[in-house]
């Protein structure tokens, strides 16, 4: 049996479609040299977010030829050499974008109605004084701007259409025809502008590393919120600090950081008008099980000499 190492704890549902399949072996997340011991004679790999899969990692082990992500993001593993040596990396890109879009509607929510605050003050004894600063606002009939109008977009936009009535423009560069109920622009600057809650629905890569710069930030509305549950590096976080601090745009909500988890200097800690959550969008009882058994299903597919189902880099590799 070829064998497959397992870089993380995954649910037994996930397991258990490779049993008998191959032979199993788990790593401990986080623990490096572990993983590299496990990984020398490996063919397949399950792979969460933990490890930087680079070109070093894939010399130690000259039989791999599957890296599979429990993950819609690659940005952990270095595509190029994997390419280079022939090592077909699969990701899980529709098992979690229904979650990932709740979890925005929820910050938006969250955001919109000041939740964490208050409740903080209802438990100190503010009860009264709290009811009366007015801090919440509606979101019914707003605008929200998407920076990418992919899968999760597209959800997030049905969502807060049918909830919360509001109008939705889009900017992606890479569609030639508008989802439905989604204006599309052609320039970025525009959407800042407009918007009354911008989120980020977009990879990390070269292009998009620290996008959300200090010229856009000031585009936004004073009045508008910046949700970010795509990826850290989009967004440079020191301007947005500034922003924020200085009450130049009303608030943010982030799941994701440049640097995870966030150092303790990080300034975003100290603000009270950001909410904050630890890169989890995605991490839901029902939702690590789909995507874990994806990430695993293509896994399968390859043993079994089938095509997986999604396969980053296969244009690449013909």
């Amino acid at each position: 049996m070829k064998k497959v190492l397992i870089g993380q704890k995954i649910p037994e549902e996930a397991i258990s479609v490779l049993k008998g399949v191959a032979e199993l072996v788990i790593s401990k997340e986080g623990n490096l040299d572990e993983f590299k011991s496990l990984l020398k004679d490996s063919t397949a790999v399950i792979l969460g977010s933990s490890i930087k899969f680079t070109s070093d990692l894939m010399d130690i082990a000259p039989n791999l030829r599957v890296i599979s992500r429990t993950g819609a993001g690659v940005d952990n593993v270095d595509i190029k050499a994997a390419t280079a040596k022939g090592i077909l990396v699969l990701h899980t890109p529709e098992a979690n974008s229904l979650t990932v879009a709740e979890h925005t509607v929820a910050l938006i929510a969250a955001i919109s109605k000041q939740l964490l605050f208050l409740d903080q003050e209802v438990r100190r004894g503010n009860f009264k004084t709290s009811r009366r600063l007015y801090l919440p606002v509606d979101i019914n009939g707003k605008v929200l701007g998407l920076i990418g109008c992919g899968r999760i977009g597209k959800i997030v936009a049905k969502k807060c259409i049918d909830v919360f009535n509001m109008k939705v423009l889009g900017y992606d560069p890479y569609l030639k025809v508008a989802p439905e109920n989604i204006e599309l622009v052609s320039e970025l600057e525009v959407v800042f502008k407009k918007a009354d809650y911008l989120s980020l629905h977009i990879p990390f890569n070269e292009n998009t590393k620290n996008l959300v710069d200090e010229k856009l930030l000031s585009l936004m509305k004073p009045t508008a919120y910046l949700i970010n549950v795509a990826r850290g590096g989009l967004v440079d976080e020191k301007a947005l600090c500034k922003k924020l601090t200085n009450k130049e745009i009303a608030g943010a909500a982030f799941d994701v950081f440049s640097h995870e988890p966030p150092e303790a200097t990080n300034k975003l800690l100290e603000l009270s008008n950001i909410i904050l959550t630890p890169h989890s969008a995605a991490l839901t009882k029902e939702c690590v099980i789909r995507v874990a058994v994806e990430a695993v299903a293509g896994v399968v597919d390859y043993l079994k000499g089938e095509t997986p189902r999604f396969v980053f880099n296969r244009d690449l590799l013909k």
